[in-house]
C-alpha cells in the first residue's frame, strides 16, 4: 500500500514537472484533491466528454440530477478545451430552462492528472431537490391555461410549469376571466407573478405565484358554505317555468340575506354567508343565482349618478332589461329596467345587449268595438247643386181659342 502510494505521488509530481503547469495560466485551472480524486476512480464512473455539444449535455445532466459535485473525463478533448469549458457554463445558464431556474452558480476546474485529464464541477443550488422535483412538464399556452385553472380551484400559492412551445400570454387577463366565470368554485381572485426561465426560447420553466388575502385551507372551507347556500338557491326556482318568475325568486332568496354594505376579497362567500355586500358582489351573486338556473345575466360595470356601479342585464322571456338589486333592495319585488330609464346610469353600451321598452300592447278605442275592424269609411256625398236648365228656344204664346187669329172672309 505505501509502495502504491509513493508511485502515485512520484507520478503526479513528474506530470508537473512534464509541462502540466500550463494549465495554471487559465482562470480555471488547478490541481486539486477533487480532482486528483477522481483521477483514481474508474474511467466508467466518471461522466465523459470529448467536445462542446458533450460537454454542456453532461452539465445539463449534473444539475437535473441535483449533483452539486463531479469530474468529467476530458482526456480526448482538444486545445479548445480552455474556452469551450466557459462558453458551455456561459450558454447553459443562458439557454437551458432547468440550469437557469435551479443553478446559484457553476465552477469548474480542470487539471491532468496522470494520465487522464479532469474537470472538476461544483455547482450551488437556489432550488431544494423537492422544487425541481415538482416542476411540472407541459405543452403550449392551452397546457398552461389547464394548469393554471387547476391550481385556481384548488387555492394553491404557486405553481411551476416547464413550457415546450411556448407563447407569451397574458396570464393575469386569464386568471381574472376563469375567476369570473367559476364564482362558484374560486372564491377569491388572486394577484399573480410569473417568473420565466430563461428570458428567451421555445423551451421555458415559468413559476407562477398567487397571492390570496385568506389561506388555502379557508378558501376552501368558503367554497364548500357556498356550494350549500347555492344548492339551497337553486330550490327557490325549482320547477319554476316563467323566467321572469325565476328572476323575482331570486331576488327574493337574496334580500334576507344582506345586512350591511361593504367591499370584500371573497364577494360571493361574503354576501351568501356573512351578509356583507356591495353593487359589485349583489351583481355577481346575482348573476350566478340566475345562470345556475338557466337565465342569460351578465354584470354591468359602469356609473350610477357619477359613482362606480354595478348591475346585470338578464334575458327573460325573450327580451333583455337592468336589474339593480342593491338599489332595489328595500322594496318587495324586483323592478326591471329599460335603457330609457337608465338616466343616471353610464355603461359602454356596446359590450352589451340593447334593453328597449317594450311597445304597450294595443287597445281598442271606446265606442267603436262593434263596427268592423276593416270596413272602409262611408263616403261622404256632398249635396250637388242640380245644373241650371238649359235656356229654352222662344216659342210662340200659346193661343187660345179666343184669340186664336183668323184669316179674313
Amino acid at each position: 500500500m505505501r509502495r502504491g502510494m509513493w508511485l502515485f505521488c512520484l507520478g503526479f509530481g513528474l506530470c508537473l514537472l512534464a509541462g502540466c503547469s500550463a494549465w495554471l495560466g487559465g482562470g480555471y485551472a488547478s490541481v486539486t484533491p477533487h480532482a486528483e480524486a477522481y483521477a483514481q476512480t474508474d474511467p466508467a464512473d466518471t461522466e465523459t466528454a470529448s467536445d462542446y455539444q458533450q460537454l454542456r449535455q453532461v452539465l445539463i445532466h449534473l444539475v437535473e440530477n441535483y449533483v452539486d459535485q463531479a469530474s468529467v473525463d476530458v482526456t480526448r478533448y482538444g486545445d479548445e478545451l480552455e474556452g469551450d469549458l466557459d462558453r458551455s457554463i456561459q450558454w447553459v445558464r443562458e439557454n437551458n430552462p432547468v440550469v437557469a431556474y435551479a443553478v446559484q452558480d457553476i465552477q469548474a476546474e480542470a487539471a491532468e492528472v496522470g494520465a487522464r485529464r479532469i474537470v472538476s464541477v461544483s455547482i450551488s443550488y437556489r432550488r431544494t431537490q423537492e422544487e425541481l422535483q415538482a416542476v411540472q412538464p407541459t405543452l403550449g399556452g392551452s397546457g398552461v391555461e389547464d394548469k393554471v385553472s387547476g391550481a385556481l380551484e384548488r387555492a394553491e400559492a404557486e405553481i411551476t410549469l416547464q413550457v415546450s412551445g411556448y407563447q407569451p400570454m397574458d396570464l393575469e387577463a386569464f386568471v381574472q376571466t376563469y375567476y369570473q366565470e367559476h364564482l362558484d368554485t374560486v372564491m377569491e381572485c388572486p394577484e399573480v407573478s410569473v417568473q420565466l426561465y430563461p428570458k428567451q426560447g421555445s423551451t421555458r420553466i415559468m413559476e407562477i405565484q398567487f397571492q390570496y388575502t385568506n389561506s388555502r385551507e379557508t378558501l376552501l372551507q368558503m367554497k364548500q358554505n357556498v356550494q350549500v347556500l347555492l344548492n339551497s338557491a337553486l330550490g327557490y326556482v325549482e320547477g319554476q317555468a316563467s323566467e321572469q318568475l325565476k328572476a323575482e325568486r331570486l331576488y327574493a332568496f337574496l334580500r334576507p340575506l344582506f345586512v350591511q354594505t361593504g367591499p370584500s376579497a371573497t364577494p360571493v362567500y361574503s354576501l351568501l354567508c356573512v351578509g356583507v355586500g356591495d353593487s359589485r358582489s349583489m351583481a355577481m351573486v346575482y348573476g350566478l343565482l340566475c345562470r345556475q338556473a338557466g337565465l342569460d345575466c351578465r354584470v354591468v360595470s359602469g356609473t350610477s349618478s357619477g359613482r362606480q356601479w354595478y348591475w346585470n342585464i338578464v334575458e327573460l322571456d325573450g327580451r333583455y332589461c337592468h336589474v339593480d338589486l342593491l338599489t332595489d333592495l328595500e322594496g318587495d319585488q324586483l323592478v326591471l329596467r329599460y335603457d330609457e330609464d337608465m338616466t343616471d346610469y353610464v355603461w359602454n353600451t356596446k359590450n352589451y345587449p340593447a334593453c328597449p321598452k317594450p311597445e304597450p300592447p294595443a287597445t281598442e278605442p271606446e265606442g267603436e268595438a262593434t263596427e268592423p275592424a276593416e270596413s272602409e269609411p262611408e263616403e261622404t256625398v256632398e249635396a250637388q247643386t242640380p245644373p241650371e236648365p238649359l235656356p229654352e228656344e222662344p216659342t210662340q204664346p200659346e193661343q187660345t181659342e179666343e184669340g186664336a187669329q183668323t184669316e179674313p172672309e
